[in-house]
C-alpha cells in the first residue's frame, strides 16, 4: 500500500510542487491550506484532496507530514503528527529527501534563479535530458511549477531560512547575491558565507557557477576541489546583447549567435548560467543556445496578461530594488509611449530596509501608484508603510501616489501609459489579472 503524505500550506508555490513530485513517486497526497486560491487546477489534476483550513485529524492516517516555512513549529496538525510518531518534515527537509540520489543541478541566489531554473529545464528537455523540474514559477507548456522527468533533477534553491543548505547538488549556481533575507541571517557576512556553504555542499567532483563579480563566494568550493565556472563580463559564460527584437534579444555567447524571446539584459544573465549549468551535463553551448530559442517564459516574469484602455499591461515578480530596475529597464526598452509601475511592497521588514531605494527606482518610471504593503508572514511594523516609498519616489523627482486597491480602477483610468507594469510578489497580479478582464467586458 503506498504511504501517504499530508502538506500543511499546500496552496503555496513550493509546497504546491512538492505535492506534485510525491505525487509523481507514487504516494497518496493530501493536504490543507487557509488560502485556496493558488494552483487548485493543478492539484486536481493529479486527484491530491486539498482540505479548506487547518485540523489536527487531517494528519490521522498519514506517514508522513510536510510544513512550509510559514507554519509554526507549534502548529496544532504537527503537535498532532508528533504524538503520533509521525515523520514531520520542513518543506526544505522533504526537498533534499527527494532529490536525494538524483543528479541535481540547483539555482540560488537573490535575483533571477525561477527563470534560470526555467531555462536550465527548458535546455535540457530539449535535448532529449527528460528532466525532473521544481521552481517557483509556473512555464506553461509544464502546466505549472513542477515537471515530472528522470533522475536529472533541476530545482530553485532558496536561501530563505537557510533553506538550500540542505542540499547536495552535482552542480550548483548562484544567479546574483544582494543583500535580502537579513531577517534570517542578521548580518551581510552570515549571507555571504551561506551562499558560500550551498557552494561547499556540491558533492565531489561536481561545479559550481557563480558571477565573477562575485567569485568570492566560490573560494572554499574551489579549496576544496570542486571545478569554479563564472558567469558575466570577462566571465566564462557571457552574453553578449546584440540587438533587442520585438519582446526578445538577440545575443552571442562564445561565438554563438541566438534569441531569447523575453525581454530585459537580466535575462540574458539568467540565459548564461542556465547554459553553464547545462554544460555541466555535457550539453554544448550551441544546443544550448538552440534550445532557448523556443522558451516559454515563466509566468509573473514580465508577462504579457492583457491591455487596459490602451495601455498593455504586464505582471512582474520584482520586489527587490535590483529586480525592481531590472523590470522597468525591460518596460522601456519595450514600451511605446510612457511607463508607468503598479507597484505593492513585499514584507514590512524589506520594505523597512530598501523602502527608500525602491522609490528612488520608482522615480524612473513616468508615474508610478503604490499600494499598501503585502505582510505575508509578517506583522505589521509601526511606521512602515508604503507612504516610505513613495516619499523616496517623490523626492527623487518621481510622479508617485500611495492607492488603495479599491481605488486603482480609477486611478488607473485616468492615466495614460504604453506600458503598465504591475510589480511585486504579493496579490498585485491577481489585481493586474482583474484589471485586464475588465477590457474584455
Amino acid at each position: 500500500m503506498a504511504e501517504k503524505v499530508h502538506l500543511v500550506g499546500i496552496c503555496g508555490s513550493g509546497m504546491r510542487a512538492l505535492a506534485m513530485w510525491y505525487w509523481a513517486k507514487g504516494y497518496v497526497v493530501d493536504g490543507c491550506d487557509a488560502d485556496l486560491t493558488g494552483g487548485m487546477d493543478e492539484l486536481q489534476s493529479a486527484v491530491v484532496t486539498v482540505h479548506p483550513g487547518h485540523d489536527p485529524s487531517h494528519v490521522e492516517g498519514c506517514q508522513k507530514v510536510v510544513f512550509s516555512a510559514a507554519v509554526p513549529e507549534n502548529h496544532p496538525e504537527l503537535r498532532r503528527a508528533r504524538d503520533l510518531g509521525l515523520t514531520v518534515l520542513r518543506r526544505s527537509e522533504a526537498l533534499a529527501e527527494l532529490t536525494d540520489g538524483t543528479h541535481l543541478l540547483a539555482v540560488a541566489g537573490a535575483h533571477g534563479k525561477t527563470t534560470t531554473t526555467a531555462m536550465t529545464g527548458w535546455i535540457l528537455e530539449g535535448n532529449g535530458l527528460d528532466p525532473t523540474v521544481m521552481l517557483g514559477g509556473k512555464v506553461r507548456p509544464w502546466k505549472g511549477n513542477f515537471r515530472s522527468g528522470s533522475s536529472i533533477t533541476v530545482v530553485e534553491a532558496d536561501e530563505y531560512d537557510r533553506a538550500f543548505l540542505r542540499l547536495r547538488p552535482s552542480a550548483a549556481a548562484v544567479t546574483t547575491f544582494a543583500l535580502d533575507h537579513l531577517e534570517c541571517y542578521g548580518t551581510p557576512e552570515a549571507l555571504s558565507m551561506a551562499f558560500g556553504i550551498f557552494l561547499e555542499m556540491t558533492v565531489p567532483g561536481g561545479t559550481v557557477i557563480v558571477p565573477r563579480e562575485h567569485a568570492e563566494l566560490a573560494h572554499w568550493a574551489g579549496r576544496i576541489g570542486r571545478r569554479v565556472v563564472t558567469t558575466g563580463p570577462r566571465g566564462d559564460y557571457h552574453c553578449k546583447l546584440l540587438d533587442r527584437d520585438g519582446w526578445g534579444m538577440r545575443f552571442e555567447l562564445d561565438g554563438v549567435r541566438g534569441r531569447i524571446p523575453v525581454p530585459g539584459e537580466h535575462n540574458l544573465v539568467n540565459a548564461e548560467t542556465a547554459v553553464a549549468l547545462a554544460a555541466a551535463v555535457g550539453i554544448s553551448t550551441r544546443d544550448a543556445v538552440g534550445a532557448l530559442e523556443s522558451f516559454p517564459g515563466v509566468e509573473r516574469r514580465m508577462e504579457r496578461i492583457g491591455d487596459f484602455h490602451g495601455m498593455t499591461i504586464v505582471s512582474d515578480y520584482a520586489h527587490h530594488p535590483d529586480e525592481m530596475k531590472a523590470a522597468l529597464d525591460a518596460a522601456a526598452g519595450l514600451a511605446e509611449g510612457p511607463v508607468g509601475i503598479v507597484f505593492q511592497p513585499h514584507l514590512f521588514s524589506r520594505t523597512a530596509m530598501h523602502g527608500s531605494e525602491m522609490g528612488r527606482v520608482l522615480a524612473d518610471a513616468d508615474w508610478s501608484l503604490v499600494l499598501p504593503v503585502y505582510p505575508a508572514r509578517e506583522k505589521p511594523i509601526p511606521g512602515v508603510t508604503a507612504g516610505l516609498v513613495c516619499d523616496a519616489c517623490t523626492k527623487a523627482g518621481g510622479d508617485c501616489a500611495a492607492v488603495d486597491p479599491g481605488i486603482l480602477f480609477e486611478e488607473l483610468s485616468a492615466r495614460k501609459a504604453g506600458i503598465v507594469v504591475f510589480m511585486g510578489a504579493g496579490s498585485v497580479d491577481s489585481l493586474a489579472r482583474e484589471i485586464a478582464e475588465l477590457e474584455k467586458v
